[in-house]
């Protein structure tokens, strides 16, 4: 990469890291539903023109954070390595991705935060992360697949949907406790929605899993 091409690539994430951020600031303000994205181009200092180039739709815009854990569940998931992952090592894999952002991204890890905050009173915004959520779960489900090399998508939809929604759980339990106050750690909320998972499977189907480094 050149030089030139570096800080092109650096001045795109820049922009679209402070749309993003008027996005959650004026969702917060007005709420999805009353927010236009004429205000939010004017309030982040670019076109309309310059703000779709970025993003579909405004809610699509406030949604990045998601985007942004995905990738690094996806290298967790990579890193399983040979052999047929089973749940519990899914459930690593995931638990491994959270404590990656926990501990090295604390910018992304708080937009993460407010979105699901934000999500949890703004129904609009709601339905938009809910569908992202899903996209993602079956994006990762083309990842499980690939590592099986049986074919069986429903072993993989099966697996990588009851992790998801694990996460999906936790992630808004977290964003709860956040809200109140409370200084939780994702992944030890993480680990507590695996602890009830396994209270109603049975430890003999969910044994359990620490995240590593």
């Amino acid at each position: 990469m050149t030089d030139a091409t570096d800080l092109r690539e650096r001045r795109r994430r820049a922009t679209r890291a402070e749309i993003e951020a008027v996005v959650l600031d004026l969702f917060a303000e007005h709420g999805s539903d009353r927010t236009t994205v004429e205000e939010i181009a004017a309030a982040a200092g670019v076109s309309q023109r310059t703000f779709f180039r970025y993003f579909p739709t405004k809610e699509d815009a406030a949604l990045d954070a998601s985007r942004g854990f995905q990738e690094f569940i996806a290298a967790r998931i990579a890193r399983l390595g040979g052999g047929e992952p089973v749940l519990p090592d899914l459930f690593g894999a995931f638990a491994e991705a959270l404590a990656d952002i926990a501990t090295s991204d604390d910018a992304l890890i708080e937009r993460l935060l407010r979105v699901r905050g934000l999500a949890a009173e703004d129904e609009n915004l709601r339905d938009s992360l809910l569908a992202l959520d899903q996209q993602l779960c079956r994006d990762n489900q083309h990842l499980v697949i690939t590592m099986l090399g049986d074919g069986d998508a429903l072993r993989a939809r099966v697996m990588v949907e009851t992790v998801s929604v694990a996460l999906r759980a936790a992630l808004d339990e977290w964003a709860r406790l956040r809200c109140q106050g409370q200084d939780v750690d994702p992944v030890d909320v993480f680990r507590r929605t695996w602890d009830y998972l396994g209270q109603m499977l049975g430890s003999s189907c969910v044994r359990p899993a620490s995240p590593s480094a």
